[in-house]
């Protein structure tokens, strides 16, 4: 190869150049790779390693020295090489990719010294330009098929020479054995693809853009020959519209569809391989060269498959009856915004004639004994009627659509049946033998909540749904005439409120603030029942101190009421006395013990006061009291939730078992969402459920009369020696406690938190709290008590001290007796506890009581104070703020003052920090409340412990 001489006329480029050293060069094309090879000679002596001559292969840089000085055109030919060619060492060439065969063909043709390294003779590199000229040969449009000729009268090519064409900045050619540079035209981006006998054809998306892009730029530079009286093609390109029509062949029970594609308004069948991307039409005056959307036209069949058509013929398909139904029910509104669909107008068998949903479903209510009610549901198509079950045993199957005959099918909304029966569950339903729900009337109103009900049948218990809803609606019973006078307002709504439960069979909690007088309106609902139905036992448990103030309020104001107090331990001669008593009064304590007699009894109400007793569901008190028997269950209080929401579970429980389903069905369907999900769905819908059952009235509300009360924070600083002893403890608690934490995680090591914020809290009230060792330190905050407390007393004023550690309240009366300052004293541990009240209630002398944060939470009524101290504050502020309202109740006359004791820079002041930041979604629900101490975060501890 490479045998021609240099053709007339032929010189070096390096003719008067200056002198340096000079290589030369070997050359052949290997036409498998299309790859051009090099060998490179010094004196006829191979060169591979170009160090002696200043060329270092890893860098390129120049560092040769004058006497070895290559010429420079050798030198850039010499560092490009190495650049981009690959060694073969074996052979001793270099390989050169196509790409940048060009680029060194301009380098090589300004050497003199170039050969081929297979015949040794010189290449030519001839300096005559090849001027490319395409000629367009009239076949299809959508197969454009090109010749490539050379425009160049001075030239006579060899013909059929095999043609090689190298593209690049400057192209060349090689025909024959000779190397032609080409002048650069707009046919330069398509020289490579052309054959050896320079043929090119284009289709699909390379055939339209040479027409839409190429063709009409080569036109106007004259560079292609069209065939005579050719014109280009008028190409449309637009996304298409589809263009169906529904079927369905009754034989096989199958749907048909047929679907085209509209390309401004010519209709294709889908495309069926991807050559059908161009498509020509004979227009009258032109062809239509028309480019599809095959990605479009492919997601469409995509999505025909994927919901179960087949493909059966050029624009035929089919489904299978079960897919059929989903897919005009579901899929075809879809299918409709695409394009027109015809045909829907005659099925029959896959007519989608209704929806079974809840505004097709007929719920019938009526009447099954006192406490019951059963539910009729079917949906209602026409004349024709389907039990919910039919339904739901549809929906079992897999399948969401139910076959009407004649008159094609009716779509199953899954979710709807689904979120019903769901909440027909909740309801802890059972069925009768006509396949109907049962429920117990208490039920009623969250029915009516889920979906539209028929009550014709049992009008009453519509009526008590709706007065339940809005307690305007309920409506008056007459008040005893001995206590009409008592009565408040929201009193009396109490009054009726219990009254409306006792007719319907219903059960509920009392919830009214401290102090809103729940026992008075129990008492005036228990006296009413007596005037009416005549005497008949209601027993009433309560902690101690509470049995004293039902009998206090009863002889009081319901002195007709004859009452029991079952206390002591010769109690039990009195059990005679009950059937002709009105009120049995006895506490918790004494219940547990009398638990098997009591549960024997026939009541005509029980009432649980300061219901939270039996809070723990899994208490011996809450496990007993379920047991009584009784016409009426009732609760009362106005002690928030403490920590979860299974304590409200435990009251419902009591009240009315299954209100709430089992705790498992509590916990999953409210307690997790809420607590740890905290889903608001999941709350609105307890709020839903419970709040029919659970009236409460705040004193802001209900008593606007009450006199005004002020909360105040009043910091104090520990003392140096105070805070030596915090940051130690702080220290040591900070270390084990994320000890733990690391080893166990937060949930278990509940224990060791709390103990060591307990620690941190007594050093903040006073260190001698930690013990012994710490008897002679003393406390900031215990000397700012001191001064207010002595301005209190000056002042004319009465003050109770609330405090949880027992311990400081001891430190309190020492310090209270060395001052020889009267005062009275009250914790869980206090005897006879009435009698301590009734001394500060009676002896204005006494302008102090100390109480114990758990004893003097409930029972209460201290109105004859005005000023309240909380020595040290604690998680839930709503248990402070009760304690605050054994002041500021019912009866108080005086501006109510609480002062709250803050430690500053303490973990005090971080609780009250947290108590803001966890707004918790327990809030509204019965009442205000925090769970800091159950659940924190390790970013609490972390800002806690800091």
């Amino acid at each position: 190869m490479f045998n021609h001489s240099s053709p007339k006329g032929y010189s070096s480029g390096l003719e008067g150049e200056f002198e340096g050293l000079q290589f030369q060069y070997k050359i052949a094309f290997d036409p498998k790779t299309n790859a051009l090879l090099i060998k490179v000679f010094q004196e006829n002596k191979p060169v591979t390693r170009f160090e002696k001559f200043g060329i270092h292969i890893l860098n390129l840089q120049d560092r040769f020295s004058k006497s070895n000085t290559l010429h420079p055109l050798h030198l850039d030919f010499i560092q490009h090489l190495l650049r981009f060619a690959k060694l073969n060492s074996w052979e001793g060439y270099y390989v050169l990719p196509r790409t940048q065969t060009a680029y060194f063909l301009q380098k090589l043709s300004k050497f003199e010294n170039t050969k081929s390294f297979l015949t040794q003779k010189p290449v030519v590199f001839s300096k005559k330009l090849l001027i490319p000229l395409l000629i367009l040969e009239e076949k299809s449009f959508r197969e454009i098929h090109l010749t490539l000729q050379w425009q160049n009268e001075s030239l006579a090519l060899p013909e059929n020479s095999p043609l090689v064409l190298f593209a690049g900045h400057r192209p060349w050619a090689k025909v024959g054995e000779v190397f032609y540079p080409l002048k650069n035209t707009k046919i330069d981006p398509w020289l490579e693809q052309f054959n050896e006998q320079g043929q090119l054809t284009l289709t699909g998306l390379e055939a339209l853009d040479f027409i839409q892009n190429h063709l009409p730029v080569l036109i106007k530079r004259e560079e292609v020959i069209l065939p005579p009286s050719w014109e280009p093609p008028q190409v449309i390109r637009e996304k298409p519209e589809s263009h169906c029509k529904i079927d369905e062949n009754p034989k096989t029970r199958q749907l048909l569809l047929n679907l085209h594609f509209s390309y401004a308004g010519h209709l294709m069948a889908p495309f069926e391989k991807d050559s059908d991307l161009l498509m020509e039409i004979k227009a009258p005056e032109k062809t239509l060269l028309l480019c599809r959307d095959l990605a479009h036209e492919r997601e469409t069949l995509e999505k025909l498959y994927s919901k179960g058509f087949h493909r059966v013929g050029t624009s035929q398909f089919e489904m299978k009856e079960e897919e059929a139904f989903n897919f005009i029910s579901e899929e075809l509104p879809s299918l409709k915004e695409a394009g027109p669909v015809l045909g829907e107008e005659k099925l029959r068998r896959f007519h989608l004639h209704s929806h079974l949903n809840n505004q097709s479903l007929k719920a019938q209510v009526t009447s099954q004994g006192i406490d019951w009610f059963t539910l009729d549901l079917k949906y209602k198509i026409d004349d024709l009627e389907i039990p919910f079950e039919v339904v739901q045993s549809l929906i079992q199957k897999g399948q969401n659509y139910f076959k009407i005959p004649g008159k094609g099918f009716a779509k199953i909304d899954r979710q709807q049946v689904l979120d019903l029966e769901e909440s027909l569950v909740e309801l802890e339903g059972s069925k009768n033998e006509q396949g109907n729900f049962q429920f117990k009337n208490f039920h009623a109103l969250y029915l009516q909540e889920l979906l539209p009900v028929d009550w014709s049948l049992h009008e009453s218990l519509k009526r008590a749904s709706e007065s339940l809803k809005n307690l305007e609606k309920i409506p008056s019973y007459p008040l005893p005439e001995t206590i009409q006078e008592v009565l408040r307002p929201y009193q009396q709504q109490g009054y009726h409120w219990l009254h409306f439960l006792h007719e319907y069979h219903f059960h509920g909690i009392l919830a009214d603030d401290m102090g809103l007088g729940k026992t008075l309106q129990a008492l005036a609902f228990l006296l009413d029942l007596k005037n009416k139905k005549g005497q008949s036992p209601t027993l009433i448990l309560a902690p101690t101190s509470v049995v004293f103030n039902w009998a206090h309020e009863a002889t009081k104001f319901t002195p007709d009421l004859k009452f029991l107090i079952l206390t002591g331990a010769d109690r039990k001669k009195n059990y005679s006395q009950i059937p002709g008593m009105d009120l049995v009064l006895t506490s918790y304590a004494i219940f547990r013990r009398d638990a098997a007699f009591l549960c024997e009894q026939k009541w005509r109400a029980v009432i649980l006061d300061e219901a939270q007793y039996i809070k723990n569901f899994r208490s011996k008190t809450a496990s007993l009291v379920k047991k009584l028997e009784a016409e009426q269950r009732l609760a009362l209080t106005g002690t928030p939730l403490e920590n979860r929401l299974s304590e409200l579970w435990s009251i419902f429980d009591f009240l009315m078992p299954g209100f709430l389903g089992s705790i498992a069905q509590f916990q999953r369907r409210y307690q997790k969402p809420i607590e740890e999900e905290q889903n608001s769905q999941a709350l609105e819908r307890l709020k839903k459920k419970i709040y029919p059952f659970l009236l409460r009235r705040q004193k802001e509300e209900v008593a606007p009369e009450l006199p005004p009360k002020t909360e105040i924070d009043q910091v104090c600083e520990m003392t140096p020696e105070q805070r030596k002893v915090y940051e130690q403890i702080l220290l040591t608690s900070r270390r084990l406690v994320f000890n733990e934490v690391e080893e166990r995680g937060i949930e278990r090591s509940h224990i060791s938190i709390l103990t060591a914020l307990l620690r941190l809290r007594q050093v903040c009230c006073h260190p001698q709290l930690l013990g012994e060792n710490f008897k002679e330190k003393d406390s900031g905050k215990f000397e700012m008590f001191k001064e207010l407390l002595e301005e209190i007393l000056s002042e004319g004023h009465r003050v109770i001290v609330f405090s949880q550690f027992v311990q400081m309240l001891t430190l309190l009366r020492k310090w209270l007796d060395a001052q020889k300052i009267a005062y009275e004293y009250l914790d869980g541990r206090t005897r006879k506890r009435e009698e301590h009240i009734r001394n500060f209630q009676t002896n204005n002398e006494i302008g102090v009581f100390l109480i114990s944060l758990k004893a003097g939470g409930t029972g209460l009524n201290l109105s004859e104070a005005d000023y309240v101290i909380h020595y040290d504050p604690w998680w839930n502020p709503a248990v402070q703020n009760q304690a605050t309202d054994r002041v500021h109740r019912l009866g108080q006359t005086q501006h109510v003052f609480a002062y709250r004791l803050i430690t500053q820079d303490s973990v005090e002041e971080k609780i009250l920090t947290l108590q803001q930041r966890k707004k918790d979604l327990f809030t509204g629900l019965l009442t205000a409340d925090s769970k800091l101490g159950k659940q924190l975060s390790y970013e609490d501890l972390e800002y806690l412990f800091s």
